[in-house]
């Protein structure tokens, strides 16, 4: 079992990075370039350097099982090339489709799959077992998907089937369940509709609406044209804007900080908890911002500030789920009682992540107490370095990790290396803001 120590008040978050490639948009990514029938396409920033090895597991997970359906793919200097077979050209995998902890790739697979004409069994991780999967499953099986499972978990067997168009009303605020049906539609018989009175994260429809004919959104509903055309030859991944958090916070937290943040993804979708930093009192400047393939991407100047208590309640959730136990690290700091409410969903990512920040923070000595949904915590903490679990959470660790280094003497954190889910360098790149 791996772990980290990291010694307290030795951190100087100073200069300029670069996090790993935006998570949702990646594997869209390679979902789309999959359907470009007979063409090669280049993806680039999946890596973060010409490693690849700094490819997050999960999308490599969305890598893998993409290549057991016939999809392509080859890496030079840290670019990934993909060779689409279109819609109706997948083939069946030799094995079950494993998505090892990734519930993306599981439930992004999940709408692909089901209107093919073979069968497939869709498979993960003991974590990713436990995840409900009963969103997405039920619309699927109203298109007319063949889709058995016990208790709507994984395993998954998807059979042979027929889609059909629908109307759909979305209120869940889940990006996950709109793109599996996105994705279902385009293998239907006629058209699909979605109007999402909940929403949630847009990159999908950007995505599709940028690279193909197929997808339109017109007053707030999308339209879903099957059989797509993709025109796609090279896109750019930009920066995780979840990834980036955590060192936004550690250089919030942390005295004398200054700090820029290159190329980050800035969808309104996944930057809201900037608004709720600033809000308590950070200092974060957007700069440099562009449109590249559809989306807004900049830097992001961050330096130590005062922050103070906030309430996050059910309206932001959706576009905060990612950061919520970072931004209770940062709450726990901050001057004055924090309430976060409605964040029932939270309980069902890689672990029960009310459960898990408010333990580790009760360790660390924060004042934080659990609530059904959500947490309360009362600022003006002085943190104490202790043993820390990540529970298998990569978020989990890297919240624990950000922690120790504002916390008084030492903080090891066990299972460190379930980072790799989503930062395979994160401890690499905190060791180099070490006061030297």
């Amino acid at each position: 079992m791996a772990k980290n120590n990291i010694k307290g008040n030795s951190f100087n978050f100073k200069g300029s990075i670069n996090v790993p490639a935006d998570k949702s948009i990646g594997h869209r990514a390679l979902f789309l370039a999959a359907l470009n029938e007979g063409k090669m396409t280049e993806i680039t920033n999946l890596a973060l350097t010409e490693d690849i090895r700094t490819i997050s597991k999960d999308i490599q997970s969305t890598i893998n099982c993409l290549a057991h359906i016939g999809i392509q793919f080859a890496e030079v200097k840290g670019k990934i090339f993909v060779k689409g077979r279109g819609i109706k050209k997948l083939v069946a995998a030799p094995n079950n489709l494993h998505c090892e902890n990734s519930g993306t790739t599981a439930r992004l697979l999940m709408g692909l799959l089901s209107g093919q004409k073979f069968d497939s069994i869709i498979d993960g991780d003991e974590s990713l077992k436990k995840r409900p999967m009963k969103r997405v499953v039920e619309p699927l099986q109203q298109m007319g998907a063949n889709i058995n499972s016990e208790d709507n978990l994984l395993p998954i067997e998807i059979n042979s089937a027929e889609l059909n168009g629908e109307k759909f009303e979305l209120n869940l605020g889940s990006a996950q369940v709109k793109t599996a049906i996105i994705l279902a539609a385009l293998n239907a018989k006629d058209v699909t509709t979605i109007k999402d009175s909940m929403p949630s994260r847009d990159h999908t429809e950007i995505m599709l609406s940028h690279f193909t004919k197929n997808l339109k959104v017109k007053d707030g509903i999308i339209y879903i044209t099957p059989d797509p055309i993709i025109n796609l030859e090279v896109i750019n991944i930009p920066g995780d804007p979840s990834s980036a958090a955590f060192f936004i916070v550690g250089a919030l937290i942390n005295p004398g900080s200054d700090l820029e943040l290159k190329n980050i993804c800035l969808n309104p979708t996944r930057i809201h908890y900037i608004d709720i930093l600033k809000e308590m009192g950070g200092k974060i400047e957007i700069t440099n911002s562009s449109e590249i393939n559809g989306e807004l991407v900049g830097d992001i100047q961050v330096k130590s500030s005062d922050l103070n208590a906030i309430d996050i309640n059910k309206e932001s959730i959706p576009f905060l789920i990612d950061e919520l136990p970072i931004l209770s690290l940062a709450c726990a700091l901050a001057s004055g009682k924090s309430k976060i409410s409605g964040a029932d969903e939270l309980r069902y990512k890689e672990s029960d992540r009310i459960k898990t920040t408010v333990s580790q923070l009760k360790i660390l000595g924060a004042s934080i107490e659990e609530t059904n949904d959500g947490m309360i915590i009362e600022g003006g903490n002085n943190l104490v370095g202790a043993v820390c679990e990540s529970f298998g959470d990569h978020r989990i660790a890297m919240m624990n990790s950000i922690a120790g280094t504002i916390a008084s003497g030492e903080t090891t954190i066990n299972e460190s290396d379930s980072v790799a889910v989503s930062f395979p360098n994160f401890y690499e790149l905190l060791d180099s803001f070490k006061k030297r």
